[in-house]
C-alpha cells in the first residue's frame, strides 16, 4: 500500500465528514431535539449507508454517473426537495407559541430518523455520492483489486465519519438546554430551519464536483 495516498485518503476523508452537509445538520438537529441516544440509528443508518454507497462507487458507480449524467441532477433535486420540506417544519415550530413550544409532542420532528431512512438518505444525499465518486476516482491506486479498494475506503470513512457524526450529534445536544423554554425553543428551531434550508439551496444550485 503506498502509505503517503493512504494519508492523503485519510485527510480528505476528514474534510469530507467534518464539513457542513445534510447529514452533519440532520445529526446535529436530531440530537438537539431526542438526544444522543436516541439518534444512535441514525447515526448507525448513515454510517452503513455510506458504505454501501461507498463499495458501489468503487464497483462502478462513477462508471454510471459518467453514462447517464442525469442521474445526478435527480439526486439534488430529490435530496434538496427533502431537505426544503424538513426546514419547513423547523420554520412551522419556530412560529408557534411559546406554550406550545414547550410540548414535546410539538417539536417539528415527531420521532427520530430510523436506521433504514437513513440508510437510503445516503442514495439522495449529493454530497454522499460525490464524495464517494470522487474519492473511488481519485484514490485507484490505493490498492490493486476493486475488493481491497472498497475494504480501505469504507474503512477510513466508517472510522473518520464515525468521529465527525458523534461530533455533531453531540454539538447538537449541547443546544437541547436552550430548547427548554419557548423563546429559545423558537430561536433554535428557527436557525436549524435557516441552515437546512441553505444547505438545500447548495445542493440544488451548486456544482457536482
Amino acid at each position: 500500500m503506498d502509505y503517503g495516498l493512504f494519508g492523503s485518503l485519510v485527510g480528505f476523508a476528514f474534510i469530507a465528514s467534518m464539513t457542513p452537509g445534510p447529514n452533519n445538520l440532520l445529526l446535529m438537529s436530531s440530537g438537539a431535539l431526542f438526544g444522543w441516544r436516541p439518534t444512535l440509528p441514525h447515526l448507525g443508518g448513515v454510517q452503513i449507508g455510506f458504505a454501501i454507497v461507498m463499495t458501489s462507487a468503487v464497483f462502478g458507480l462513477g462508471k454510471l454517473v459518467d453514462a447517464w449524467p442525469w442521474l445526478v441532477t435527480l439526486v439534488r433535486v430529490l435530496g434538496a426537495a427533502w431537505l426544503a420540506w424538513l426546514s419547513l417544519r423547523f420554520f412551522k415550530a419556530a412560529v408557534r407559541d411559546a406554550d406550545t413550544e414547550a410540548r414535546m409532542e410539538a417539536a417539528p420532528i415527531s420521532r427520530p430518523i430510523r436506521f433504514y431512512e437513513a440508510v437510503l438518505f445516503q442514495w439522495v444525499n449529493p454530497k454522499a455520492i460525490v464524495a464517494a465518486v470522487s474519492t473511488a476516482g481519485a484514490y485507484i491506486a490505493i490498492a490493486d483489486e476493486a475488493w481491497q479498494r472498497a475494504i480501505v475506503m469504507v474503512s477510513v470513512f466508517f472510522t473518520v465519519g464515525g468521529v465527525a457524526c458523534t461530533t455533531w450529534m453531540i454539538a447538537g445536544e449541547t443546544l437541547s438546554r436552550y430548547m427548554s423554554s419557548g423563546r429559545s425553543a423558537t430561536w433554535v428551531n428557527a436557525a436549524m430551519g435557516v441552515l437546512i434550508l441553505l444547505t438545500a439551496a447548495h445542493i440544488l444550485l451548486g456544482r457536482s464536483s
